[in-house]
């Protein structure tokens, strides 16, 4: 998969992008703000987006995933702050794997968005991941 991280911390975006890779994942940015995360997925239309709630330069994640699910890519929330999607309404993304995440996890997380995408029934969902579709 074609993998966009919107992500401001670039130690957290580090290891998503290794952990990704390593299972031949291709990874785009990562991108730190709402309008950087539109401009690569505009440029490079990535399969799936892996989106942080806190963004940097006053940046929401929610409102990039709901950008991002605009333009057609689907979202999955990275984030220690799960409280705060439940703020406002309805959420734009397949779920939430919560910080801190260990490489198992994350790729399982992932494999889970991939099989919702591709209309199959997910298997393994990590303990701590939360579905919202």
């Amino acid at each position: 998969m074609k993998i966009l991280l919107v992500e401001d911390e670039v130690l957290i975006a580090l290891e998503q992008q290794l952990y990704l890779e390593t299972v031949g994942h291709t990874v785009t940015g990562p991108a730190a703000t709402t309008a950087e995360a539109v401009a690569l997925a505009e440029a490079d239309k990535p399969d799936l987006a892996l989106v942080d709630v806190h963004l940097g330069q006053g940046s929401n994640g929610v409102d990039a995933a709901r950008r991002l699910t605009g333009l057609g890519v689907p979202c999955l929330f990275i984030t220690s702050y799960r409280d705060e999607l439940k703020k406002g309404g309805s959420v734009p993304g397949i779920g939430c794997l919560p910080k801190p995440f260990t490489q198992s996890g994350l790729l399982a997380a992932v494999d889970v968005a991939r099989a919702i995408l591709a209309g199959e029934e997910p298997r393994n969902i990590p303990q701590t991941m939360e579905l919202f579709v």
